[in-house]
This record gives C-alpha cells, structure tokens and sequence, in this order.
C-alpha cells in the first residue's frame, strides 16, 4: 500500500525580499514550466520566456499598495498571490501553485486569502483580475469561483518583460468580481 502525503498549506504569510529567489523559481516553474513538469496551470504553449526575473519580484514587493501573500508547506513556498491597490481597485495577480501541488485545491484557497486580505486591507468588495483569452480552463475556474468577463481586453504585454507570445493577436481580458 503506498503513503499517502499531504500536500497542503500549513503557514501563511506576506513575501518579504529574502523570498524573491525561490518566488522567481517558483513562478517562472508553473507558468513556463520544462518538459513533463507542466501543471494544468502553465501557458508554456502560448508564451515564451520568463514570466518574472528577480529585478520585477523586488521592484513589486517594494510597490505601495502591492503585496505577495505565500502559502507554504513544510517550510517551502508552494503557492502564492499577488495583490494590489491602484488607485482604489483592487487587482489580483500572479495566483500560482507549484506543479506537484496542483488539482487539490490549493489555487482556490490562495485566491480566497488574496480577496480576503484584499478586503480587511482595503475595505474592497470588488476584485479585478486579468487572464490570457486562451487560456479557457483558466478563464473558467475563475467563472466558477464567481468573477465576471468584462468587455475589457488589452493587448498582451510583451514590452514589459513577462514573455513573448508564441501567437498573434494575445489578448487580456478583465475579469470582476463583485461581493454581495
């Protein structure tokens, strides 16, 4: 009979700078993951390159209004968030998990802390987000989880480091989600 080992979240905290290398590791690992270490998260097919260097991590820690929430197991960072204040909207971004600890719900939990602390931080009620258009079984977990598709896209932005498209024509979309 084989062990069962919990994968699951036993830690909760606010990413500081000693953080950044293993969150650059941790990120670039599920969004443009190598080979047969792809999740169910990664958008390798669509976008080439890092999704985040050292450089941009510091530079969003050290942002007002922007904070990193990390979820850990056994000492090791294995999901995070990130979540930002621009100008009285709130924008969720950067939900990742690590490959190995995905489809157990750990994604839906580190977005419920993101808009939980989103809403003790800053007294929102209203969580924006973006997703790539393609990415459909992303757009669709977070449908499930209650955001809205808006008529809002942009390009996707491939002068600010993230990656290079693969197709033409990435697009954005913004996604809302509104508190009752």
């Amino acid at each position: 009979m084989r062990e069962t080992i919990a994968m699951n979240i036993d830690e909760y905290r606010i990413a500081s700078s000693k953080d950044i290398q293993e969150l650059v590791n941790l990120i670039n690992s599920a969004y443009r993951p190598m080979g047969s270490d792809a999740g169910w998260t990664h958008e390798s097919d669509l976008v080439d390159g890092e999704r985040i260097n050292a450089s941009q991590l510091a530079s969003l820690l050290e942002g007002e209004g922007s904070t990193i929430l990390l979820g850990l197991s056994k000492g090791e960072i294995v999901a995070c968030v990130s979540v930002n204040e621009e100008a009285g909207a709130i924008y969720i971004a950067m939900l990742t998990v690590k490959p190995s600890y995905q489809n157990i719900g750990l994604g839906k939990e580190m977005l419920q802390l993101a808009e939980e602390y989103a809403e003790n931080q800053y007294e929102s009620t209203v969580f924006n987000l973006f997703v790539i258009s393609e990415r459909k079984e992303l757009f669709d977990f977070y449908l499930r989880r209650g955001y809205k598709s808006t008529d809002i896209t942009s390009d996707y932005p491939a002068n600010a480091g993230v990656g290079t498209p693969k197709i033409t024509g990435l697009k954005l979309v913004l996604l809302t989600k509104q508190l009752i």
